[in-house]
């Protein structure tokens, strides 16, 4: 990457000084394929807005990617999540709900209520990464955790309020789970919601040695996704390619990764499957590996990737941490709970707090939401009996450091999803592949190649099978 900006970098640059001199304007997009200096150029955005002495603050759509973009730019970087929303209250925890025969204590929706925090009273510059992951549309939680009016991108807009945003994000990469496009880089769809866009593409590819052909294929793969020539079954193009590396067999694949594991541990190769069953086969074949076969419970040294963003400590969906110690496992209201001490792979801290084994060991990583209700209609008994009201601040302090309602969710984390990687990278990535994945469409497809291409610095590794060409 070069020190000083390229054509492209300064082009872009110049629009968004334009754009934050602007009156109307609000949200400048800056689109930019992987490798054309996206974090670059922000890192030098954020430095002369320090310089100037205006304000701004810097997000991230996962909690890995805002350490990513904390590490590359040398700037403080949260979640958007946590910028937007605080615990609130508890909804549908009524007198009815609370009476003492337990049928009808666990027969209501009941739901935490997390409100979008005050909108900006003075202006704010949102420089937000990883932008192709924020939704636009009604999400699905987990039923119980509710966000604001659980549309991420409406509230952002509303605590915005005259602040500017630039979005970020790289065109190509998967939508958000549940749309076909991400609305955040889409200057239609922010003009229909009221916004006032201004676009600009970065397409220099920068970020290459000489002999890496990684994102060679990713442009390729690009290139696919945007050809008018769609064939039922497409093909990647990763044969004769320096650092993409083709094996015999999915046994051969999971052999080298191991091996690699072990010599280079978590933070430097992950396995990236096409389905949740395969996801499900690799962990459980990965753990085999590491500490003999038949079922073995939760060990010291096991990765774990956090399925639900934890409001008691710094830890969101899609983190990964690794288990240093392990305590005495307890049982409450029939849910099994070990207390843990975890380091967060990609910040380095560590946290001690009780895990759910339960979530562990469940399909989703989390609780169901009556083992949710019976956790929080046990926790409302002990306030009740000591007199502390729900609407007191002292009740909403006792929740935010309830060590069962915080407890951490989580699966392993040895091979993940591609939405779960999103927002990462890691110097080794093994692609396992199969055939449903031609149930996709063409372009969903491609995008789904490109967004796990992507993840890899130094080496990809796919078997050579026929949808390699």
């Amino acid at each position: 990457m070069p020190i000083t900006l390229n054509t492209d970098q300064k082009a872009a640059f110049k629009a968004i000084q334009k754009f934050l001199d602007h009156p109307a304007a609000d949200v400048f997009v800056l689109k930019g394929y992987a490798g054309t200096g996206k974090t670059f150029l922000m890192q030098h955005i954020a430095q002369w807005l320090k310089e100037k002495e205006k304000k701004f603050c810097m997000l991230a759509a996962t909690g890995r990617a805002a350490t990513v973009l904390r590490g590359k730019t040398g700037f403080s970087a949260s979640t958007v999540h946590g910028e937007l929303y605080n615990f609130d209250k508890i909804d549908g925890l009524d007198e009815e709900t609370l009476a003492e025969s337990s049928a009808p204590r666990m027969a209501g929706q009941m739901t935490m209520q997390f409100s979008t925090r005050t909108a900006d009273a003075e202006t704010t510059i949102y420089i937000v990464d990883e932008a192709s992951m924020l939704s636009g549309t009604l999400t699905e939680g987990n039923g119980f955790a509710v966000f604001g009016s659980g549309i991420l991108l409406q509230d952002f807009f509303q605590v915005a309020n005259k602040s500017k945003i630039i979005f970020v994000g790289d065109p190509c990469q998967l939508p958000p789970v549940g749309q076909s496009f991400s609305p955040a880089l889409d200057t239609d769809w922010l003009a229909k919601n009221q916004r006032f866009p201004v676009s600009v593409k970065l397409s220099k590819i920068e970020r290459n040695k000489d002999d890496n052909d990684i994102l060679v294929l990713a442009g390729a793969i690009r290139t696919m996704s945007e050809s008018r020539e769609r064939t039922k079954f497409p093909k990647i193009p990763a044969s004769n390619l320096n650092n993409v590396k083709l094996h015999a067999t999915d046994d051969v694949m999971f052999n080298l990764y191991a091996a690699n594991y072990k010599a280079a541990g978590p933070n430097s190769c992950l396995a990236i499957a096409r389905s949740n069953k395969k996801v499900q086969m690799i962990n459980r074949d990965m753990r085999r590996e590491l500490f003999g076969s038949g079922y073995v419970p939760l060990q010291v040294g096991d990765v774990l990737l956090v399925t639900q963003n934890n409001y008691s400590v710094p830890l969101t969906n899609g983190d990964f941490v690794i288990v240093n110690e392990l305590e005495e496992t307890e049982q409450k209201l029939g849910m099994k709970f070990q207390k843990v001490l975890v380091t967060a792979l990609a910040s380095g801290k560590e946290f001690k707090m009780l895990l759910s084994l339960d979530a562990l060991e469940s399909l989703k990583g989390n609780l169901t939401n009556d083992q949710s209700k019976a956790l929080i209609i046990d926790f409302n008994d002990q306030m009740k009996a000591k007199g502390i009201s729900q609407k007191s601040e002292q009740y909403r302090e006792a929740m935010r450091e309830d060590p069962y309602l915080n407890c951490l969710k989580v699966s392993y984390g040895y091979a993940v999803t591609c939405h779960k990687a999103q927002g990462g990278e890691w110097n080794n990535v093994y692609l396992f592949l199969d055939k449903s994945m031609y149930g996709s469409s063409y372009y969903e497809l491609c995008k789904w190649w490109y967004t796990a291409v992507t993840r890899a610095k130094d080496g990809l590794n796919l078997v050579n099978d026929w949808w390699v060409a």
